[in-house]
């Protein structure tokens, strides 16, 4: 019987990792491919409740994140007025996956995390050299797979299954190869060194790439693993015959740091000139956005033009739900930091942590956190990770 609700719970989980390798696509008016496995997720989530193979649930561990989307839906009804709005949805969405995880003792999911990296790799490695795409996702701008442009060192750039674009593939192609890299055997870990960075690289994203490779070098030279940095030397001299040089310092084809500069700039001109309630509260989710160096009401904008968010999730945060928002937001962080802090030297090794760095940093240059296609993965190796702090 216990083998049978681990199975159960195990399978739930195995739901939540589908969704960054789900396509963002159309079935119908009111239902996408990546709405599936949520579905799925909360369908086997009410049948584990029904035969009572989660019932644990611990309310101080709970609290950080039931105050924050208590908040976002409350702000919602009282700016937008109207309850239902899909990033609360979302974050119901986390809350039950903690509740899960809570039930799940023998959960072991270290192989998922390694078979969805050795995909992922293989996909941008493979499409890219296939020049292969599976046409434009629902937002009708990135294609799925091989997408071409007219970059002198390049013909295109990969993206990945999950929304967001190359940008945000490559950050997850980063933050999942640092998991793997940090809990696999040598074999294995030679392996996700090279072909991560490939894989990174061919997604043409700077900050991505940056990040993976700094974070990597100096795991790798804590650990005193020194072979292994020479693969990544010898990995990054092959990206040079695919414009590597050229991606990191070209500033004529791309503007992306300078559209970047500008986003953020903007973003926090406004907030210093909101009045003290929108400074407190926020705009409320989805009412601004930001194009260059504009930032304004979503509707204002002409309608072939495409806002986005600051390409900064914190500042996205603000804007949204203001500083109060920020604040209860990073309170579901506070007892993973601390505890990451308290034994600093051996979390800095551990892959859980290599993760949640990484994609934090990856935050900073974009908009990963909202981007819920592959922040799923981040909220779970959080909770992981702090129900692991909660058992030492």
């Amino acid at each position: 019987m216990v083998k049978f609700k681990d199975k159960l719970i195990y399978f739930q989980v195995f739901f939540a990792f589908l969704i960054p390798v789900t396509p963002h696509l159309y079935i119908s008016e009111n239902l996408q491919f990546d709405d599936i496995p949520v579905i799925l997720f909360f369908l086997l989530f009410l049948y584990n409740v029904y035969l009572k193979n989660i019932k644990i649930i611990y309310f101080n561990q709970l609290l950080p994140i039931l105050i924050f989307t208590a908040y976002i839906f409350i702000q919602n009804i009282l700016i937008n007025e109207n309850f239902l709005f899909t990033e609360g949805f979302r974050y119901l969405f986390y809350t039950v996956l903690f509740i899960t995880l809570f039930n799940a003792k023998n959960l072991q999911i270290d192989h998922l995390f390694k078979y969805l990296t050795i995909f992922i790799n293989i996909f941008s490695i493979l499409f890219f050299t296939l020049q292969i795409n599976f046409g434009t996702d629902l937002y009708d701008y990135w294609r799925i797979g091989f997408n071409e442009n007219k970059w002198i060192f390049t013909d295109g750039r990969m993206n990945g299954l999950q929304a967001g674009g190359p940008n945000a593939f490559g950050g997850l192609i980063a933050s999942l190869n640092l998991y793997c890299i940090a809990s696999s055997n040598s074999f294995f870990t030679r392996f996700f060194i090279i072909s991560g960075i490939l894989a990174c690289f061919f997604t043409y994203s700077r900050a991505a790439l940056i990040i993976l490779v700094f974070v990597l070098i100096i795991y790798l030279f804590i650990s005193k693993k020194f072979f292994e940095i020479f693969l990544v030397t010898i990995t990054l001299l092959l990206t040079l015959n695919f414009g590597l040089l050229e991606r990191i310092s070209s500033e004529e084809e791309t503007e992306g740091i300078q559209d970047r500069i500008q986003m953020q700039s903007a973003t926090i001109a406004d907030l210093s000139q909101r009045n003290l309630a929108n400074s407190l509260f926020g705009y409320g989710h989805g009412n601004f956005g930001i194009i260059r160096d504009e930032v304004k009401p979503t509707l204002d904008f002409e309608e072939n033009l495409r806002p986005t968010g600051p390409h900064n999730s914190f500042l996205f945060i603000i804007l949204d739900y203001g500083i109060m928002g920020l604040f209860l937001f990073l309170l579901i962080f506070l007892n993973p930091f601390l505890k990451f802090l308290n034994q600093f030297k051996h979390n800095l090794l551990k892959s859980e942590y290599l993760f949640l760095g990484s994609f934090v940093a990856l935050a900073l240059t974009g908009d990963f956190i909202q981007n819920h296609s592959i922040s799923v993965l981040f909220f779970l190796v959080l909770f992981i990770q702090q129900i692991s702090n909660q058992n030492e």
